[in-house]
């Protein structure tokens, strides 16, 4: 017969299991909320290139991934640089027709996928052959006929406020510390650890809820599915990664037990992640 201590045992380690269990489902739970605002807790930002001056190996991987890129300064009607320069339709050579290198303020993306440009109002440009699709090598319509601010701060940018307008530019909703998506977004205000070195006084949150803040598309984590008779004519819609992996057989799993953060996953040859 199981003695007292048996059972002790039994129930501690059902115990460590329920919590083990119930930690995974709710990092995953597609009803948790979703902070809108960063990971901003302390202190002021210092800029990814200080971070550069203690953890270089991993500023070096991450500046060759997408996220310092999602918002470009152009600078002296000079275009943007981007890494893996030898790629297929990368990276952006021309704006659109009719629109030359002085008469834009920012690219939106250019990295990998798609690219956009602001005027210097902070509008974004709009017309029937705008946008650049890298993978196609084309240009193709955004809003057309249509004035478009831009409001992507909150997941573009570092350190974004809704208030105010980046460099007194009407079109620009909101201010922010960096350009692009630097380390600040996600580790949060980095002037106390800077000045401390302590792990303790920087955010390090490896939930998906966090990649979810930009990863998603809706506050409900339903997926936009379209069809061949859908009005925009499209399956699905971008930056909804995190609700389709809530919805799927990865829900149990974290983003980053598969995607390592500070890295890009661009092919820049067969077989090798850069």
């Amino acid at each position: 017969m199981p003695s007292r201590f048996s059972y002790l045992i039994a129930l501690l380690l059902l115990g460590a299991a329920m919590l083990v269990f119930s930690g995974c489902e709710s990092d995953l739970n597609p009803l948790q909320p979703v902070s809108p605002e960063g990971a901003v807790t302390t202190g002021s930002f210092v800029g990814a290139s200080n971070c550069a001056s203690c953890h270089q190996s991993i500023y070096d991987e991450f500046m060759k991934s997408g996220h310092p890129y999602k918002l470009n300064k152009v600078v002296d009607g000079q275009p943007p640089v981007y890494p893996l320069r030898d790629r297929v339709n990368f990276p952006v050579v021309n704006p659109p027709d009719g629109v030359s290198w002085d008469d834009v303020s920012y690219v939106i993306g250019g990295y990998g996928w798609k690219a956009r440009f602001i005027d210097h109002d902070g509008y974004i440009i709009t017309g029937s052959a705008v946008q650049w699709n890298m993978e196609t090598g084309g240009w193709v319509s955004y809003h057309d006929g249509e004035t478009k601010p831009y409001d992507c701060g909150k997941c573009h940018t570092t350190g974004y406020v809704p208030e105010g307008n980046q460099n007194g530019m009407p079109g620009m909703i909101g201010t922010w510390a960096e350009d692009g998506i630097t380390c600040e977004a996600c580790h949060g205000a980095g002037s106390i650890h800077a000045s401390t070195q302590k792990s303790e006084d920087i955010s390090v949150d490896m939930s998906s809820a966090m990649c979810g803040r930009c990863h998603t598309r809706d506050a409900q984590h339903r997926i936009a599915a379209g069809g061949p008779d859908a009005d925009d004519d499209q399956f699905i819609k971008h930056h909804e990664q995190y609700d389709e992996m809530i919805a799927a057989g990865h829900r149990n799993l974290t983003c980053v037990s598969c995607h390592d953060p500070h890295k890009s996953v661009k092919l820049d040859e067969p077989g090798a992640l850069v």
